[in-house]
């Protein structure tokens, strides 16, 4: 099917209600999701994508589990995304952002890439020594250095209301940059500026 094409569903607020909550495997939170982010809970069409990633997130954002792999959740510093917030969750896709952000990859490189590199043509002689260690050295502990400071990954955007967190949708890094922030809030009115206007005052 093509992605432009629509299709209309018609829920009735019973089977709203059961959608939502089963999105959530029956989590208390089921009100405060969006029907946009119902519907990408239960979307399997995606083999690369994990539901259970996100609820462990927003198990974490709801005190019910008590710590999170990622990183610290956030509030957009600036308009038009504030006050909205986004907290990442983590998929194996994430892998190879997570060791390039490790080692600055996508910048030339930092000091403990510099460090390792020049450890490596030290003490393991030959060249075709080097490609085991470089691999486990830079991917498998790379990976767990960055595991420890908080992995990187897609968004869950959410907003604060009277002491609970509302979760809209989800997003990708790039539609958090500036020049698309505005389609990402649009995005975001879309999908649930009618169950939630009180987020979008």
């Amino acid at each position: 099917m093509d992605s432009s094409t629509r299709i209309s569903v018609c829920l009735n607020r019973e089977k709203l209600k059961k959608l939502k909550f089963d999105a959530v495997r029956g989590r208390a939170y089921w009100e405060r999701i969006s029907i946009a982010l119902a519907f990408r809970l239960i979307d399997t069409s995606d083999p690369y994508f994990s539901s259970f990633s996100v609820l462990d997130e927003l198990d974490y954002l709801e005190g019910i589990k008590p710590i999170s792999c990622t990183k610290t959740e956030k509030q957009f510093r600036n308009k038009p995304l504030h006050p909205f917030w986004h907290k990442h969750f983590f998929l194996p896709k994430h892998v190879p952002r997570n060791v390039g952000v490790r080692w600055n990859l996508h910048d030339g490189g930092n000091k403990d890439l510099t460090q390792l590199l020049t450890e490596v043509t030290k003490n393991y002689g030959a060249p075709e020594l080097w490609p085991n260690y470089l691999t486990h050295r830079l991917v498998t502990q790379g990976f767990e250095e960055r595991a420890q400071r908080g992995l990187t990954g897609d968004w869950i955007i959410f907003s604060k209301h009277e002491g609970k967190n509302f979760y809209l949708d989800l997003a990708i890094h790039e539609e958090g940059e500036a020049d698309s922030a505005d389609a990402l809030l649009q995005k975001l009115k879309d999908s649930s500026h009618a169950e939630f206007p009180f987020l979008f005052a």
